[in-house]
């Protein structure tokens, strides 16, 4: 036995020796044949680390790809609710916070919509293509193409930092606490980008993104969270803005509030999750990548779920106070019995899986993420009205129950996002999936129809929530 283990370890080694690339073991610094160039389709140049390059084009298009999708999530989901939050700002703009809000979010908006110019400018090429032909000139433009894409990750680590940077002078347009609430957060996301910097640019921002290639539906669905997290929570910070800068006339106040607290830490690990999603770290060991994807890329994203979920927790117990107790438990208790019928009870051998693959369990998470577009409008409507209950307003019935409605939506959305990851290649993940798309239905359209009855009935409620002056 020990001769054929000596012999298994010796077939390895060979193997290994014969491979010019390895990725388990970081990136290549083996010496590698002109034959193996026209095979990996690549020019072979030394890097400034001394490292030879073994990308092919298309792996620089997946890059390219990649940040071309975090540029546009970032100019239409996250731009326009910073946008938003000059609304509340439109009579206080001769304070300190106002001013430092303005300049980063117009060097957000620089720094996201600029970029996205040059994105996605690559395509794919087929996997049996070859490079034999490849002209000096075609060589140069790839030099060219890798040139850009590393100026895009800097562009992109900076488009990140101003909009932290922007959801923090948000709220400390009205608290100044809060922009010392937030410090820690952001000087510990803030060292983790040099580090993450530094790994790229030793070991290329490129090759460490395609050593995530069996994570990648993981790091789509963290992405794909993330960025509605984010969004999410930055129309809500502008929704609870509104009412402060109504009633309080700009004057930046003392009291603390626990929610808009919760929002602004969500926001500010939605948009780390991004841009950590988009441009992995270039770790060199393949065990440090997965624990990265599979415990702190999943675990920050939940806890992101679970900030803004407290969030709207605590504004709709303001709001709504006894309902909301009930709404949660209810809420809470079905999805807990969701999870222990799937979980607790094995899948019957005759019924075959419904999403043995990642491709379709990402599917399947993608219905889960399909009413968030909406969602974050009716959660700004959440937070203004939290905020209007905070300034003297008194609602009627009819809000209150809207209000009611547009919680049970926000909570059941987000507990069927955790949900439809959690309870794949069990026997019964389609009924989970359909049971709880029902459910958002109903509560969805239940919700509108409030809404739309409080605008035909009461519309002197919804002027005074969305009035600016």
């Amino acid at each position: 036995m020990h001769m054929c283990e000596g012999r298994k370890r010796t077939d390895m080694y060979s193997a290994q020796v014969s491979r010019p690339q390895e990725k388990d073991f970081g990136p290549p610094v083996s010496q590698v044949s002109p034959a193996s160039f026209e095979e990996k389709m690549t020019v072979v140049k030394p890097s400034e680390s001394g490292l030879a390059d073994f990308n092919t084009p298309s792996d620089y298009a997946s890059l390219d790809m990649q940040l071309a999708q975090y540029f546009k999530k970032s100019a239409s989901g996250i731009i326009v609710p910073v946008l938003f939050g000059f609304l509340p700002l439109s009579s206080c703009n001769g304070t300190k916070a106002a001013i430092a809000f303005s300049v980063f979010a117009v060097l957000s908006l620089l720094f996201t919509v600029v970029p996205l110019l040059f994105a996605g400018k690559m395509q794919k090429q087929p996997a049996g293509d070859s490079r034999t032909n490849t002209t000096d000139a075609q060589r140069r433009q790839l030099d060219n193409h890798k040139r850009r894409i590393e100026m895009l990750c800097y562009a992109a680590y900076a488009s990140n930092i101003l909009l932290m940077c922007t959801a923090v002078c948000l709220a400390a347009v009205v608290n100044k606490k809060y922009s010392a609430l937030a410090s820690p957060l952001l000087l510990v996301f803030f060292v983790m980008f040099a580090i993450f910097i530094e790994c790229g640019h030793r070991n290329k921002f490129t090759w460490g993104a395609l050593e995530y290639e069996s994570q990648q539906s993981d790091l789509k669905f963290f992405f794909d969270l993330s960025s509605e997290v984010a969004q999410n929570a930055l129309t809500g910070l502008s929704g609870s803005l509104l009412g402060s800068m109504k009633n309080a006339g700009c004057l930046q106040g003392n009291s603390f509030r626990t929610t808009e607290g919760f929002i602004l830490y969500a926001v500010v690990m939605g948009l780390f999750l991004m841009l950590v999603c988009t441009i992995p770290p270039a770790l060199e060991f393949s065990s440090t990548r997965e624990k990265v994807v599979n415990r702190f890329l999943k675990w920050t994203a939940y806890f992101s779920l679970a900030l803004i979920s407290l969030a709207g927790l605590f504004a709709a117990a303001t709001v709504v106070q006894t309902y909301v107790v009930f709404a949660t438990v209810l809420i809470v208790a079905v999805g807990a019995f969701w999870f222990y019928m799937v979980h607790c009870s094995e899948p019957s051998e005759n019924v075959p899986l419904c999403w043995p693959d990642a491709k379709g369990r990402h599917a399947a998470g993608e219905r889960s993420l399909m009413w968030l577009g909406i969602h974050s409008v009716m959660f700004g409507t959440l937070m203004a009205s939290y905020s209007a209950v905070l300034s003297g307003q008194r609602l009627s019935a009819l809000y209150k129950a809207g209000v009611f409605f547009i919680f049970a939506v926000h909570l059941t959305n987000f507990s069927r996002m955790v949900l439809v990851r959690e309870v794949q290649d069990k026997g019964n993940e389609a009924w989970v999936v359909n049971v709880t798309g029902i459910a958002m239905v109903v509560l969805m359209l239940l919700a509108v129809l409030l809404l739309i009855l409080l605008a035909m009935l009461q519309p002197e409620q919804l002027r005074s929530t969305f009035k600016v002056a």
